[in-house]
C-alpha cells in the first residue's frame, strides 16, 4: 500500500511535485507519482487504476493548468468516486495560485466546495505536517528546512532527550479507526491480488459495518479460510480483533488474537498479542505501525489457508 497518490497537470510536476516527492522521501511517506512509476512501453491507464486502488490518499494539485487538461479530471474523478463509494476521506485538494484562480477551480469542481483545502504557498513543511496528521503519524515529522544555527562547529553533537508524548483517549479512537480502515482496505486489496494470481482461487470481502469485516478465500469453490476483523469488543476497548474458522457474525466476544494500541516516543502503534507462534517475525520489536498491523493478520489469515476444518 502507498499513502498518498500525487494527482497533477504536467505543468506543476518540477516546481511543486518534485520536491514533495522529495519531502515525502525524506518524512518516510510512501507515495505514487507517475514518473517514477510508469516506464516505457507501460499502460498508462492500467497503472494509474493501480496506484489509485493501493494509494490510501489522494493529492489533488489544482492549479490554472489542471482545470485545463482532461487527464487529470479523470485521475480526479475516479478519486471522488471511490471517496463517494466508500465513505470515507480519499480526496485532499492542495490549490495552486491567487485568491481569483482558487475561486475559479471552486466553482469547477463544486464537489469540492465542502472540503477542507491546503494553499500552495511553497511552504512544504506545513504540507508534510498536515499528512503525517491525517496519516496519524504526528510524532514522526521531520524537519525539511535547516533553521538558523549559532556559530559552534557543526560536528558538535547535542544530545536532545526525548520526551513522551502524551494521548487523549481521542488521539486513541482516531488512531485505532484510521489503522481499521488502512487494514481494511489492505484486506481488499490484497484479495484481489491473490484472486488473480490462481485461477483456483475465490474470494470475498463483506463489510459488516463500519468497524467490522469478514474475508472469505475459496479454493475450487471450497471454504479454505475465513476471518473476521473488527474494532474494540468485550474486554477489549482500544484493540482491533481478529477472529478465524468458523466464525459468528454477530458473536464479538470471541476472538483468537488482537493488536492493542500501544504508546511510544515515536507515537502510536500496536502491541502484538504473540498468540499466534507466527508473530515471531516481529519478536524484535513489541511495537508495530498500521501497514505492520495489516501485514501481521494477513500473514495470520493466509497461513491457515489449507486448515480450515
Amino acid at each position: 500500500m502507498k499513502d498518498v497518490f500525487v494527482c497533477h497537470a504536467s505543468e506543476d510536476k518540477e516546481e511543486i511535485v518534485r520536491p514533495l516527492a522529495d519531502a515525502f522521501e525524506k518524512a518516510n511517506i510512501s507515495y505514487w507519482f507517475d514518473e517514477a512509476v510508469i516506464k516505457w512501453g507501460d499502460s498508462i491507464t492500467q497503472k494509474v487504476n493501480e496506484g489509485l486502488k493501493i494509494s490510501r490518499y489522494v493529492i489533488v494539485v489544482l492549479s490554472k493548468s489542471f482545470i485545463q487538461k482532461p487527464w487529470p479530471e479523470k485521475e480526479l474523478n475516479a478519486a471522488l468516486n471511490i471517496e463517494i463509494l466508500s465513505g470515507e476521506v480519499k480526496v485532499l485538494p492542495l490549490l495552486v495560485g491567487s485568491e481569483s484562480v482558487i475561486k475559479e477551480i471552486i466553482t469547477q469542481y463544486p464537489l469540492l466546495n465542502d472540503k477542507r483545502y491546503l494553499p500552495w504557498d511553497g511552504d512544504i513543511n506545513e504540507i508534510v505536517k498536515a499528512l503525517l496528521s491525517r496519516l496519524g503519524r504526528k510524532n514522526s515529522i521531520v524537519k525539511l528546512k535547516s533553521e538558523k544555527t549559532t556559530n559552534l562547529n557543526n560536528d558538535i553533537k547535542i544530545h536532545i532527550p526525548k520526551i513522551k508524548k502524551k494521548f487523549t483517549q481521542r488521539d486513541k479512537d482516531m488512531f485505532l479507526r484510521e489503522s481499521y480502515n488502512f487494514i481494511k482496505q489492505y484486506f481488499q486489496y490484497a484479495l484481489a491480488e491473490f484472486e488473480k494470481s490462481y485461477d483456483e482461487v475465490q474470494t470475498e470481502f463483506e463489510e459488516i459495518n463500519k468497524l467490522k469485516f469478514i474475508s472469505t478465500i475459496y479454493i475450487q469453490g471450497e471454504i479454505s479460510n475465513q476471518c473476521k476483523i473488527w474494532v474494540g469488543g468485550f474486554g477489549a476497548n482500544n484493540s482491533i480483533l481478529y477472529m478465524d474458522g468458523r466464525i459468528g457474525i454477530d458473536d464479538d466476544n470471541s476472538y483468537n488474537d488482537f493488536l492493542s494500541i500501544a504508546e511510544s516516543n515515536q507515537g502510536l502503534g500496536f502491541e502484538i498479542s504473540k498468540l499466534w507462534i507466527g508473530s515471531g517475525k516481529y519478536s524484535d520489536t513489541d511495537f508495530i505501525n498500521q501497514e505492520q498491523a495489516a501485514e501481521y493478520l494477513w500473514l495470520r489469515f493466509t497461513d491457515r489457508i489449507n486448515s480450515y476444518k
